[in-house]
């Protein structure tokens, strides 16, 4: 899968705790800019299996089996 550069570090930055867009953005670097961008990139990265969203609370994402993979093969590489 290629994920952009800017998915990768969003990618890095979640974890397999539930939360929501606003504390996803907290943890992203400043240029990241508004949180339509982090919802943007939350909605593509749900598309690709990477990212699941919370069945039963709306609004709350955590990183997929498949995200965790990934997740752990870029800290690997780096």
């Amino acid at each position: 899968m290629d994920l952009t550069p800017k998915q990768r570090n969003f990618l890095l930055s979640l974890t397999t705790d539930w939360q929501t867009p606003i504390q996803i953005a907290g943890r992203l670097p400043k240029e990241w800019g508004n949180l339509s961008c982090v919802n943007q990139t939350l909605r593509d990265l749900v598309r690709e299996g990477l990212v699941q969203a919370n069945p039963v609370m709306f609004g709350l994402f955590r990183l997929s089996t498949d995200g965790m993979t990934i997740k752990e093969l870029e800290l690997g590489e780096n």
